[in-house]
C-alpha cells in the first residue's frame, strides 16, 4: 500500500515527511477549526459550503487564512487525486486550520503564521442505524466555541466516553436547560407528533451543514419544521429520530438509553431526497 499524501501550507508530501512544529497552537491550544467533507466518485458534498464555513470561522477567531477559498478548493480535489481517490465510492477529506507557530502562553502572535493541512482517506459506507444514550455534558451558548468547529472536542469526546461505557454507538449531549442539544458528531432530528424537530441553532449547537440541507428538503416536500428545545420527555415519546453529519448524511437512530425507536416514513423519505440532493451536487 502506498503512504498516504497530505497537503501541508501548499505542498503534497508523503503522509510520513509532513511536519507540524510542536510549538503550533492547534496541538498545544487547539487553536484551530477543521471541515469533514464526504467525496463519492470525485464529487466533494458541498465543498463550497464547508470552505465558507471554515473561513468565516477564521474571521470569528481572527486566523488570518492563508490560501483564498478557490486554493482549498484545489488542494481538496489535488488530495483526493494524489491518495488514488478520485474515482473512489466514498472518501473523507479533511481541511485543518491553526493559528500556526508561536511562544508559550495563550497571548495572540501579532503576526501569525497559520497552518493549514488536507488529508483524506477512504471511508466505509455509514452504518444503517445506531443506538444513542443522553450524556450528562452540555453543550453551552454562551461558549463561543460551541457554534464553532474547533479543534476543542474536549466534551464531546468526554460525553463519547459516556457511550462507550453504556454499549451505545452514540452520545447526545445537553442544553443548558437539561434537554437535548445534539450529538457528538452531528445535529439530531426527531418526528414529534408529525412534526420535524430540531434543536434551534442559539449558539449552543454547531448547525451543520446538512441540518441545513435536511431543513430545506423538510419544508420542500410539504413537512411541518419546527426549530425549538428538544426536551427528553419530547425525544422518549417520538415517533422517529435521526442524526445528520457530513459523512453519515441522515442515519436513523433505532435505540435511545435502550429503548426502541422505529424507522419511520418521513427519516426514509428525507434519506431519499438528501442522496437525490447529493448527487445533483458537481462540486
Amino acid at each position: 500500500m502506498s503512504t498516504p499524501r497530505i497537503w501541508l501550507n501548499g505542498h503534497l508530501l508523503p503522509a510520513d515527511e509532513a511536519r507540524i512544529a510542536p510549538t503550533d497552537r492547534g496541538l498545544l491550544l487547539a487553536d484551530g477549526l477543521f471541515e469533514t467533507l464526504l467525496a463519492k466518485q470525485g464529487r466533494i458534498i458541498r465543498l463550497d459550503q464547508h470552505i465558507s464555513r471554515l473561513l468565516e470561522g477564521a474571521a470569528i477567531l481572527r486566523i488570518p487564512p492563508p490560501f483564498d477559498a478557490e486554493t482549498l478548493r484545489a488542494a481538496a480535489h489535488d488530495t483526493l487525486e494524489a491518495n488514488g481517490l478520485a474515482d473512489a465510492e466514498r472518501a473523507s477529506l479533511r481541511i485543518t486550520l491553526t493559528r500556526g507557530v508561536a511562544g508559550r502562553g495563550l497571548a495572540v502572535p501579532p503576526a501569525p503564521s497559520p497552518t493549514v493541512m488536507v488529508t483524506a482517506s477512504a471511508t466505509p459506507a455509514p452504518a444503517r442505524s445506531v443506538s444513542v444514550v443522553t450524556s450528562s455534558v452540555q453543550k453551552l451558548a454562551t461558549s463561543p466555541a460551541s457554534a464553532l468547529k474547533t479543534l476543542n472536542y474536549t466534551d464531546n469526546v468526554m460525553a463519547r466516553l459516556e457511550a462507550d461505557a453504556a454499549g451505545a454507538d452514540e452520545a447526545l449531549m445537553r442544553s443548558a436547560d437539561g434537554g437535548i442539544a445534539c450529538a457528538t458528531i452531528g445535529n439530531i432530528f426527531a418526528v414529534v407528533d408529525g412534526v420535524l424537530m430540531t434543536p434551534p441553532d442559539d449558539g449552543a449547537i454547531r448547525a451543520g451543514i446538512t441540518r441545513g440541507d435536511v431543513m430545506t428538503l423538510a419544508r420542500d416536500t410539504g413537512l411541518s419544521v419546527s426549530e425549538g428545545p428538544l426536551s427528553i420527555d419530547m425525544l422518549t415519546r417520538a415517533e422517529e429520530v435521526f442524526l445528520t453529519n457530513s459523512l453519515w448524511g441522515i442515519c436513523p437512530v433505532t435505540s435511545i438509553n435502550g429503548s426502541s425507536v422505529e424507522v419511520g416514513p418521513v427519516t426514509k423519505k428525507l434519506a431519499q431526497a438528501l442522496d437525490e440532493a447529493w448527487a445533483r451536487d458537481v462540486a
